[in-house]
């Protein structure tokens, strides 16, 4: 690499050498962004699909627990306007209810999510289907029609009730280990994308401290040995070779252009001392 370098000139050498110092650290860069994006993609996919809606499936319980309060009120009140306001709150409660079912269902992203949610729907609509039934045998003040209500709560609605709160139980736990699943697969990645960024950066610094060193090598070793050359050859030394350049630049050019120079110099030099003897060897044969 160093040596395609030599091969150019200076201001074409320097050009290249920090275009390929901004690729790698554009690189690194585009590499972060990429980490960044991934990083809040997956934070956001945890929080929206796993984290928050377990608030949500802890209103659902709560809410199919006032639903059965509510029914437990219907067949155990012995007057019509309690009945009739436990009614408006069961009602609003089966309301509430369903409404919280429609928000949970499309976090469900997955095969064992969905398969909860559709435990969760059977469950609801077999308790919704007894709970119906008791309230239209305990919705009255008829002392018999309510301790038969009640009796039908014990028997078929309570365990269609657990089963419905067993559902929404197993969804909440399915959602905390999936959670620490995707959790654990981001720290992972994150550990292993913060590992390259690291290594990158320290490839790309040693990289570039040797790219500069080299090229600084390139061009001030042979301005000094240029330099000093110059310095015995303006106390007469013409005859010393010029030192030898490597590279394919500026540079070279300079020492093929001095070397030429002192070459004409020899020559000048050899014709004057000839033309010098030419005339004495006159003068002395004149006399």
């Amino acid at each position: 690499m160093f040596k395609k370098l030599n091969k150019m000139k200076i201001g074409a050498r320097l050009k290249k050498s920090f275009r390929q110092i901004i690729i790698v650290f554009g690189v690194l860069s585009a590499l972060v962004v990429l980490v960044m994006l991934y990083t809040i993609n997956n934070y956001g996919t945890i929080l929206d699909n796993y984290a928050y809606p377990q608030g949500d499936i802890a209103m659902a319980m709560n809410e199919s627990a006032e639903v059965r309060a509510a029914s437990r009120g219907i067949v155990g009140y012995d007057s019509d306007a309690l009945i009739e306001s436990m009614k408006e709150q069961h009602d609003q409660a089966i309301d509430s209810f369903e409404a919280y079912l429609e928000k949970i269902r499309p976090t469900m992203i997955t095969k064992q999510g969905i398969a909860c949610m559709d435990a969760i729907d059977k469950a609801w609509a077999a308790y919704k289907e007894v709970d119906a039934k008791v309230i239209e045998v305990g919705a009255t003040t008829d002392t018999e029609q309510s301790l038969k209500a009640q009796q039908m709560m014990t028997d078929e609605a309570a365990p269609k009730y657990q089963a419905l709160d067993d559902a929404l139980q197993k969804l909440m736990d399915l959602n905390i280990s999936l959670g620490n699943a995707e959790r654990a697969q981001l720290r992972f990645v994150m550990i292993v994308a913060l590992t390259i960024i690291i290594a990158v950066i320290v490839a790309a610094t040693i990289y570039s401290n040797n790219l500069s060193i080299a090229i600084s090598k390139s061009i001030d070793n042979p301005l000094n040995e240029l330099k000093d050359r110059f310095i015995t050859f303006a106390e007469g030394d013409i005859d010393s070779p010029l030192p030898s350049v490597e590279s394919e630049d500026e540079i070279k050019e300079l020492v093929q252009g001095v070397s030429a120079m002192s070459d004409r110099i020899r020559v000048i030099i050899k014709d004057s001392g000839r033309t010098e003897c030419k005339i004495g060897c006159r003068f002395k044969s004149t006399y």
